[in-house]
């Protein structure tokens, strides 16, 4: 090895160790203010800058970043409470419906004021209810429109995403085609509840609107309360 390699080598094995030293004392430049002075940075626009400037720059930075995720957060936590406020609102009406008719009623009114939703879909199996009788399109689905929705209720939780067409079309029908995402609530009182009481949809003409990674918490819970309600109806 030459002699220049060899002063290279000792050149970087002497930089790693200042560089490790400064890691480890982030307090030396305090103590050795005036070397502030004489450090100059490359500046991204060209020219040479300051290591205090260059701080002030990186801090300025991290500061911008700091705030836009603090009022992201801010803005996640105000939908939450308006979220929740909406729900527990829409749990008081339905506990205050008198009959079937009423909770039908207030499931698509609710869902489409204060969700926004634009387009509700409630499906029911096996119920003679006389109330029904005059919504033949929500009860005694044929076995192929229940066949298409096997995987759904068997995997007995909600599911958000863009849903194959054949579902889209049983749960909308005519506004099927204006439906780019949706989620499918099964109703059951519980995950371990053997019967379930039907299908609730939640349609949007917005793709991104409910994504098969969102959470489904909010969902799962919207479908007991609603299950539980029925079942005084139902039963």
């Amino acid at each position: 090895m030459s002699i220049q390699q060899e002063n290279s080598m000792d050149d970087k094995d002497l930089e790693r160790t200042i560089v490790r030293y400064l890691r480890d004392h982030p307090g030396f430049f305090e103590q050795h203010l005036d070397l502030l002075a004489d450090m100059i940075l490359p500046h991204v626009h060209g020219g040479t800058v300051s290591l205090v400037e260059r701080q002030v720059s990186v801090l300025r930075d991290q500061k911008e970043q700091y705030r836009q995720q603090l009022q992201r957060l801010l803005s996640h936590a105000e939908k939450n409470e308006k979220l929740s406020g909406h729900f527990n609102e829409l749990i008081l009406a339905l506990l205050d419906t008198r009959d079937l008719a009423q909770v039908i009623d207030i499931i698509n009114m609710r869902l489409r004021q204060d969700f926004e939703a634009e387009a509700v879909s409630l499906r029911l199996f096996n119920t003679d209810h006389p109330q029904l009788r005059s919504r033949p399109e929500m009860v005694d689905w044929s076995e192929p429109a229940l066949g298409v929705f096997e995987k759904v209720i068997s995997g007995r939780r909600p599911v958000c995403g863009s849903l194959p067409p054949v579902q889209v079309e049983a749960l909308f029908g005519d506004a099927a085609e204006g439906i780019h995402s949706a989620a499918l609530i099964p109703l059951l009182l519980n995950e371990q509840s053997k019967k379930c009481y039907g299908l609730l949809a939640i349609g949007s003409h917005d793709a991104g609107r409910f994504r098969a990674d969102m959470g489904t918490l909010f969902l799962s819970h919207l479908g007991k309360v609603l299950s539980r309600v029925l079942s005084q109806h139902l039963e």
